[in-house]
């Protein structure tokens, strides 16, 4: 992140000089060429669009049935190279509780995870993480899943 910041320093630098230039000259093909570079790596972060299951949504709650002993997760992502799938309890300061529950290594069918939890009762989040294509990045997003009670 640090090299950015100072490549968009020297860049601004040169922008300035060449804008009080008293003679008209173009844009050096360098400049140009960093400033492409610089947007190709801003647009390489990742970064998730949307979150979703096969279950109903009420409230702010994904709600399991009784009778339901599977859900799939859904992720819509960019510039993605692994999605990790995590439970984690309600509460305040429980993300050190939270236990992996699966993850998808292959997007081309898109960001998913079937889970077959059997039948454990909800009143947790899921956290999904999306770790960039990049190697630096990554996205956080939860969604809360309540079980109906009996």
């Amino acid at each position: 992140m640090r090299n950015t910041w100072i490549g968009f320093g020297l860049l601004l630098l040169m922008l300035l000089q060449v804008a009080c230039s008293s003679t008209e000259e173009l844009v050096p093909s360098e400049v140009l060429a960093t400033v492409d570079a610089q947007k190709e790596q801003v647009n390489l972060q990742a970064r998730i669009l949307k979150v979703s299951t096969d279950l109903s949504y009420e409230n702010n709650w994904w709600v399991v049935p009784q009778d339901i002993d599977t859900m799939t997760i859904n992720v819509e992502a960019e510039n993605v190279d692994t999605v990790l799938f995590w439970i984690v309890p309600t509460g305040t300061e429980t993300g050190k509780e939270r236990e992996l529950i699966g993850y998808d290594i292959d997007g081309s069918d898109g960001w998913s995870l079937t889970w077959k939890f059997g039948d454990r009762q909800f009143h947790d989040h899921i956290g999904v993480q999306a770790l960039g294509m990049d190697w630096f990045t990554q996205a956080n997003e939860t969604i809360n899943v309540h079980s109906l009670e009996e």
